[in-house]
């Protein structure tokens, strides 16, 4: 896993009873599943092959873009952070290279970095205090069932994760 158990106490400071540990797992699990739902990818390295239009710049869909392993054209190219750059490209009438280029590239995170596993703990913490707070509003005499949606209650929140990500 990209984040662990450890990870989240070691940033939150938190100690952790023997029945949080699974929770907080679980949590951790969510966290990262919702910011892979928003971005379609796997927040792991993986090796993608993907066709794009032909073009000055190709910004690759992945990020971020760990290694270009390799791509179907003869054409002098510069790999930049997130996208390929080809050298020679003319954006002229007369350019008519209507193709397609194949780009198989690795990206993700071999181990996420810092600012990331903060931000995916601070969710979790978010989560667990909201729902400890969610509870404390009913008695003990109450029968009331309660369905908290983890990703509606931290859109925002997960969608600024994902921004920083895309950069």
């Amino acid at each position: 896993m990209l984040i662990t158990v450890e990870d989240y106490k070691r940033i939150t400071g938190k100690t952790l009873a023997d029945e949080e540990l699974a929770k907080v797992e679980t949590l951790l699990g969510i966290a990262i599943s919702q910011i892979e739902n928003i971005t379609g990818y796997k927040l792991e390295v993986e090796t993608l092959t993907e066709d794009y239009d032909y073009n000055k710049r190709i910004y690759l869909d992945k990020r971020p873009v760990a290694e270009i392993v390799s791509i179907n054209s003869d054409d002098e190219y510069k790999s930049r952070r997130n996208y390929i750059e080809f050298v020679n490209f003319s954006n002229c009438p007369c350019n008519i290279k209507e193709k397609e280029i194949e780009v198989t590239y690795k990206a993700g995170y071999d181990e996420l970095p810092d600012w990331l596993k903060y931000e995916i703990s601070m969710l979790v913490n978010d989560f667990i205090n909201s729902m400890d707070e969610e509870s404390g509003k009913y008695k003990s005499d109450d029968i009331s069932y309660t369905f908290v949606d983890f990703a509606a209650n931290k859109r925002e929140k997960i969608e600024s994760v994902v921004r920083r990500i895309y950069g």
